[in-house]
């Protein structure tokens, strides 16, 4: 008997503990439609067509399809190109309870079809009614 008793409480014991982490896949799935950003891949691109961090990447998750666009700027505030290319990674979103595949907006070191000059550049992304911004550098 002292032997089926420990099985049975065993037993409720992982019964409540998968209880639990169901309440806590519910309660992240229910957050699951913001949006986060987070972040560029690399701060550092080198646009010389070799193949290696020819573009920059930066990352969000956007589980909801909320409208993105990014914009890339000068040190002077003047507006050198538009960020394109959408695309989904391969990595699953799990940054501040957010679920889904993450997304990247790309940049070429571009404006106007020439590659840009080195130095600092200012990216500007906006989702839902929010700006996040940060800076990038061209080293050629």
């Amino acid at each position: 008997m002292t032997q089926r008793m420990k099985t049975t409480e065993k037993a409720v014991i992982l019964a409540a503990g998968l209880l639990i982490l169901a309440l806590l896949a519910v309660a992240a799935f229910a957050q699951s439609d913001a949006f986060s950003f987070l972040g560029p891949v690399s701060r550092v691109i080198t646009p010389n067509g070799d193949g290696r961090n020819d573009y920059a990447f930066v990352r969000f998750c956007n589980p909801a399809g909320s409208g993105v666009t990014g914009k890339i700027y000068s040190l002077f505030g003047s507006e050198v190109a538009s960020m394109s290319d959408i695309q989904t990674g391969l990595n699953a979103c799990q940054d501040n309870n957010t679920t889904g595949w993450s997304q990247y907006l790309t940049w070429d070191g571009r404006s106007n079809g020439s590659v840009v000059p080195s130095g600092i550049y200012i990216y500007r992304i906006t989702a839902e009614q929010r700006v996040y911004t940060g800076t990038l550098i061209v080293v050629r």
